[in-house]
C-alpha cells in the first residue's frame, strides 16, 4: 500500500494519481451535510445505533460530519469506510488547519492513524464512536467485509476519474452488505451509477444536488438476493439488545477478562467463573511476556490475522492499562535461519515499516525490528482487570442446559447453578476436556519459563530460538518450552536448561542464576489459529452439510445453525496477549450485529466449524 500523491490547490486537496480534487466547495462540510448526514435525519428516531458504510475515506470528512452529529448524543456510531490510499498524517491536518474545522477531530484521527497495512482497522473514537478504517481497493476490501449498513455513502473520486470504486461488483457487495430499506447517497448522478444501484437491486431518485450542482443520487433497496455462499460460515443470530442482559464468561485469564470487558462496555451484566481460586492461574500468568504478531510471509492468513489481533491488542493496552503494567518499547525478532530470512525480506516493498522492519545488520542474526511491541506483566494485567468484575472462585464448568425462557443454565463442578442469557467459553486448556466431543482439534500444551537474576540489561524483549524479557522488578523472564499433551505442574531441571541453550546468543549461559520457574498450560489448535466465535450446532453440521464433497462451491446449502448464545474464545496458544483481545472484540461483534472486526476470509479462519468443515469437503467420515 501507499499513501495518497497528493498537492495544493491554493487550499483545496488534490489527488495527483486521479487528477480529482476532495471537496468541490470552499465550505465543503456544507456540502458533506446536504448529501450525506441528511440520510440519517430519515431514520434517526427509529433507531439507538447506526452502522454508516463508506466508500472512499478520502479526509474523513463525512466521518467528522457524523461526529460532529453524534457528540451530544447516547445513540451510538459505526462507520465502517474503504480507502485505496491514505492522506499523509501531515497533509491531513494541513487540510483542516486550511478548512479552519474539525482541526481537534483531524489531530485526534491523526494519533489513531492505522498504519500502512491492507485490511480492517478499528479505531473507538469515541465512546459512541467506532470506526473501521479499511484500507484496499474497493472491489477487493468490500467483499471482505461483513456487517448489515443502515445508510451508505458513496463517495469516491468521480466516476469519470475512478470507475474501478463505481463498478458493476462493487454495486453488488453493496447490496450484499445492506438490507431492504438501505439508504444509500451520492453526489453522483452519472449514468454507471444509476445504471448500477439499480442493476443490483435499488430503487433510484434524484434529488436536489448541492449549491451548484443541479441534482445528486438517492436510492433505497428495494430486493436482496439471501443466496449465501459459504453458508456453514454465516453469523449467528445476534442478541437483540444488551439491556437487562446477562453474560457469563468461563475463565479469568487475559481472553476471559477482555471478554468480559468489551460485553460489559455494551451494556452486558457480567459474572466470570473461575475453576481455581485467582486470576491468572494458567498460560495468562507469568510474571512477564511479550506482544508481538506472528510475522508470516506476506500474504499468508495466519500472519494477516496475526497483525489485525497485534493492532488491536495495542490500541487496547494503550486505551486501558497503566504504563506500570506494559511497555511500548518494540523488539527484535531475529531471523535464525535462512528461511525466517526469507519471510521477513518478503516484506521490504509492502510500506509496513509503521508496524516492523527487516534489518540485515542486526547482530546476531538478521531480524525485524517490531516498533509497538511491548513487553507486559500478565498476571498484574489480569489482576487490574479483574477489579471491576464479580468473579466466582472455585468454580469449575461440568454442564449447561437451555431453559425454555431461553436462558442457559450452567452446573459448575461445586454443585452450584447459575443462569445465563449469553455464555462465553474462555478456557484456555480446558478446552480440548470440555468440547471433547466435538470436531475441534484443540490441544494442551505445557509451557514452562524460567526466572532468572537479571543477566542481559535489554530495554526490550529479544526472539531468536527462545525469547528474553527485559527484568522486571530484579526477574528476567525467558522461555519457553512447548510439550504437547503433556501433563507435569512441576518445574523440570532439564527444560530450565533448555530454555537457558535457547537464549544463549544474547548471554553467556554461565553467568546466569536460575532463581525460579513456571509451568503452564496453553491451547493450541491443529492449524494455528485460535478458535473464536459462535458455537455450532455439530449435529446439524454433520447432518446437512455431509454432501459438500459434491456441493461446496454450491450457493444453496442451508445456513448455519449454532448453539443459541454460546461463543468462545481459546486456542491462542504463545500469543494470547495479542489474539484474545481479537476474540473479545470478534465475539462482541457477533452478540450485537457490529461489523467484523476482521476480514471475512480470516472469520473463516477462526470459525469453531472450520475442522469439521474440512473434513466434510473432503468427504471423510466423521
Amino acid at each position: 500500500m501507499k499513501n495518497a500523491n497528493l498537492s495544493f490547490k491554493g487550499q483545496i486537496p488534490f489527488n495527483e494519481e486521479f487528477g480529482d480534487i476532495y471537496f468541490n466547495t470552499d465550505k465543503p462540510w456544507l456540502e458533506s451535510e446536504f448529501v450525506f448526514a441528511s440520510a440519517l435525519d430519515e431514520i434517526w428516531q427509529s433507531k439507538d445505533s447506526f452502522i454508516v458504510a463508506e466508500t472512499g475515506f478520502g479526509a474523513g470528512l463525512n466521518f467528522f460530519t457524523l461526529c460532529k452529529k453524534f457528540k451530544n448524543s447516547p445513540k451510538k456510531l459505526h462507520f465502517v469506510s474503504i480507502e485505496k490510499s491514505p492522506i499523509k498524517k501531515e497533509d491531513l491536518l494541513k487540510i483542516y488547519e486550511n478548512l479552519g474545522i474539525f482541526k481537534a477531530y483531524a489531530k485526534k484521527l491523526v494519533l489513531l492513524y492505522p498504519p500502512l497495512i491492507s485490511g480492517i482497522h478499528r479505531i473507538n473514537f469515541a465512546p459512541n464512536i467506532t470506526l473501521d478504517l479499511c484500507y484496499g481497493e474497493a472491489d477487493q476490501i468490500l467483499s471482505e467485509l461483513d456487517f448489515v449498513a443502515d445508510i451508505w455513502f458513496l463517495d469516491g473520486f468521480a466516476p469519470s476519474k475512478n470507475g474501478s470504486i463505481w463498478s458493476e461488483d462493487v454495486f453488488k457487495e453493496i447490496a450484499r452488505l445492506s438490507m431492504v430499506g438501505t439508504i444509500v447517497r451520492t453526489y453522483s448522478c452519472a449514468k454507471m451509477v444509476k445504471d448500477g444501484l439499480k442493476n443490483a437491486g435499488f430503487f433510484l431518485s434524484l434529488k436536489e444536488g448541492y449549491a451548484r450542482k443541479r441534482q445528486m443520487s438517492s436510492a433505497v433497496l428495494e430486493k436482496k438476493d439471501e443466496n449465501l455462499k459459504d453458508a456453514w460460515f454465516a453469523r449467528c443470530e445476534p442478541v437483540a439488545s444488551a439491556k437487562g442482559k446477562t453474560a457469563l464468561v468461563i475463565g479469568a485469564g487475559v481472553a476471559g477478562l477482555a471478554t468480559a470487558g468489551e460485553l460489559a462496555k455494551n451494556g452486558f451484566k457480567v459474572v466470570i467463573a473461575e475453576a481455581k481460586s485467582e486470576v491468572a492461574t494458567n498460560g495468562s500468568g507469568n510474571h512477564c511476556g511479550a506482544l508481538m504478531p506472528l510475522v508470516t510471509k506476506h500474504g499468508v492468513n495466519l500472519g494477516r490475522m496475526h497483525i489485525n489481533a497485534f493492532l488491536q491488542a495495542v490500541r487496547f493496552y494503550k486505551a486501558n492499562l497503566p504504563k506500570s503494567l506494559i511497555k511500548f518499547n518494540g523488539c527484535i525478532d531475529y531471523a535464525f535461519d535462512d528461511e525466517l530470512v526469507k519471510r521477513y525480506a518478503s516484506w521490504q516493498d509492502q510500506n509496513a515499516e509503521d508496524v516492523f522492519k527487516f534489518d540485515e545488520s542486526l547482530k546476531p542474526y538478521p531480524g525485524i525490528f517490531i516498533k509497538e511491541a511491548a513487553y507486559a506483566r500478565p498476571r498484574e494485567i489480569c489482576k487490574f482487570l479483574s477489579s471491576n468484575f464479580e468473579i466466582l472462585f472455585n468454580h469449575e464448568y461440568e454442564s449447561r442446559t437451555h431453559l425454555q425462557n431461553g436462558k442457559i443454565s450452567v452446573k459448575f463442578k461445586n454443585k452450584k447453578n447459575l443462569e445465563t442469557d449469553i455464555l462465553v467459553f474462555c478456557t484456555g486448556s480446558k478446552s480440548s476436556e470440555i468440547f471433547k466431543d466435538y470436531d475441534m482439534q484443540i490441544s494442551s500444551v505445557r509451557g514452562q519459563v524460567t526466572h532468572l537474576k537479571q543477566v542481559l540489561k535489554n530495554t526490550l524483549p529479544l526472539s531468536a530460538k527462545g525469547y528474553i524479557c527485559p527484568a522486571v522488578k530484579g526477574v528476567q523472564v525467558i522461555g519457553a518450552t512447548y510439550a504437547r499433551n503433556e501433563i507435569c505442574d512441576t518445574p523440570k531441571d532439564e527444560d530450565n536448561a533448555k530454555n537457558l541453550s535457547d537464549v544463549s546468543e544474547f548471554f553467556d549461559a554461565r553467568e546466569a542464576t536460575i532463581i525460579g520457574s513456571r509451568v503452564g498450560y496453553r491451547s493450541y489448535s491443529g492449524d494455528r489459529f485460535p478458535i473464536i466465535g459462535a458455537l455450532h450446532d455439530e449435529e446439524f453440521y454433520k447432518q446437512n452439510y455431509k454432501g459438500l464433497f459434491w456441493s461446496k462451491n454450491k450457493d444453496n446449502n442451508p445456513k448455519a445453525s449454532y448453539e443459541k448464545n454460546v461463543f468462545v474464545n481459546f486456542a491462542h496458544g504463545s500469543r494470547g496477549l495479542g489474539t484474545a483481545i481479537l476474540g473479545a472484540n470478534l465475539i462482541t461483534d457477533l452478540v450485537l450485529a457490529r461489523p467484523l472486526c476482521i476480514e471475512r476470509s480470516l472469520f473463516y479462519e477462526l470459525h469453531p466449524a472450520r475442522f469439521l468443515i474440512r473434513k466434510l469437503k473432503k468427504g471423510l467420515s466423521v
